[in-house]
């Protein structure tokens, strides 16, 4: 019998245990949510894009089938679809790689900075961590897009209109565990 074991670590900017972190938009900035993805005003090089000169990392795979599957949810909704931002998959990916370095689960302290710093007006991350890898990248993108979906803090992230731009990081553990890590902007 294949045991697993699920946590998510949820909080605010001050980490209280409460929900998905999220960070409000500046008050004296102004930013306004594109009509498409493709209009989204941000840089053709912080947009990653799936390379024809070699293969893909296996968080590059995940990261491709996590937003598809968000974007498929927001759709459902009538919700524009979000952008894969490299700046926040840098960002998602050195904290899954810390989070995993240390065997701890927990948010990122200086996300709200990274994400500032990145030109977005807008922030939140969810993270959480499997007990083992999956069998492929779509299999794990699918355990975290419903572990995410099945919380309503999560789930309020993913589907938020306020955010158009997202980042995946995936880092594995010594021991095995994947860590993941999601950050969402507003550009």
């Amino acid at each position: 019998m294949n045991v697993m074991k699920k946590i998510v670590l949820t909080g605010t900017a001050t980490a209280a245990l409460t929900g998905a972190m999220v960070a409000p938009a500046a008050a004296s900035q102004t930013a306004s949510v594109p009509e498409t993805a493709q209009s989204a005003s941000i840089s053709l090089n912080q947009v990653t894009t799936q390379s024809s000169s070699g293969p893909q990392s296996s968080s590059d795979q995940v990261a491709q089938e996590l937003l598809g599957m968000m974007n498929d949810a927001r759709a459902q909704q009538g919700l524009q679809p979000l952008a894969n931002v490299g700046a926040l998959n840098g960002i998602a990916s050195g904290w899954s790689e810390q989070m995993a370095s240390s065997g701890a689960a927990s948010h990122n302290p200086s996300f709200i900075q990274q994400t500032t710093a990145s030109g977005s007006t807008g922030m939140a991350e969810n993270i959480a961590y499997d007990v083992q890898s999956r069998d492929s990248a779509r299999a794990t993108a699918q355990y975290f897009f419903d572990f995410w979906m099945n919380s309503p803090s999560h789930a309020s992230n993913i589907m938020s209109p306020e955010f158009n731009g997202a980042g995946f990081g995936l880092a594995t553990a010594a021991d095995g565990r994947v860590f993941a890590t999601q950050n969402f902007g507003t550009y």
